[in-house]
């Protein structure tokens, strides 16, 4: 199983490069709209603040200007993203299953499609000031169940067919895969993480894994497609296997 050079695996959206530049369009389309409200507000700051015996106010102000101004173009490039999103998916529904990696499989494109959609708002949020802000709030617009009281923060999730428990911590540098690429084969298969399981820092979760409940994935490991790890148990190795003796 590898990913090929043509999928960028540095982000939760990879987009094939024979599409990238074919819906280039698109990408921008979603940046420019989610600047407009940045534009208005910061015009009505000036209009009311920018005025003789106010100055010092403006610019005593400016610092939460910036603060409000970075989490308004977040909230506007999600709102934007997920208004394409919804017109997409009404087009094509996403499907789990295994499809050709090819532009003329309507799974993989519309895939790709629904990724470059997200590009931004993904982007933008990673550069959040406050770094818990995509996996804890961010993907969850996506569709992306995460349930209360984990922690994830520094792992890398897939931006949808991904759904975790309550009291799950994932450790840093873990990756949540809910695609994989196998030779000319394309795989989207959905990723479910019971409540309080413990996944060590620098795994790798591949699609369609099921962890359950109170299972525990020891560091530097990996999980096969499909792969099912027990409730109260403890895996370990490439891929995982079940420690008998704890």
């Amino acid at each position: 199983m590898f990913q090929p050079a043509s999928l960028k695996g540095d982000s939760p959206t990879p987009i094939d490069e024979r599409l990238k530049n074919k819906y280039l369009i698109l990408y921008i389309i979603i940046i420019i709209f989610s600047f407009i409200p940045c534009v208005l507000y910061e015009w009505v700051y000036l209009v009311l603040l920018w005025k003789e015996g106010l100055y010092l106010l403006a610019i005593f102000l400016f610092p939460f200007n910036i603060f409000v101004l970075i989490h308004l173009l977040n909230l506007s490039a999600i709102l934007c993203s997920i208004l394409f999103l919804t017109l997409i998916n009404l087009i094509y529904s996403p499907k789990e299953g295994v499809f050709n990696r090819s532009i003329e499989d309507k799974n993989y494109l519309y895939w790709n499609l629904r990724n470059i959609i997200k590009k931004w708002p993904l982007f933008i949020t990673a550069s959040n000031p406050f770094p818990w802000f995509k996996n804890r709030f961010m993907l969850r617009f996506f569709g992306v169940k995460i349930r209360r009281n984990g922690i994830h923060d520094n792992s890398w999730i897939s931006s949808e067919f991904v759904s975790i428990g309550k009291n799950v911590i994932i450790g840093m540098n873990s990756t949540l895969l809910s695609f994989g690429i196998e030779q000319d084969k394309f795989i989207l298969k959905k990723i479910v993480i019971e409540d309080n399981v413990l996944i060590g820092a620098k795994c790798v979760i591949l699609p369609g894994t099921h962890i359950k409940r109170n299972a525990k994935l020891s560091a530097h490991s990996y999980t096969n497609f499909n792969h099912v790890l027990e409730e109260n148990s403890v895996y370990i190795g490439h891929p995982a296997k079940k420690k008998e003796n704890l």
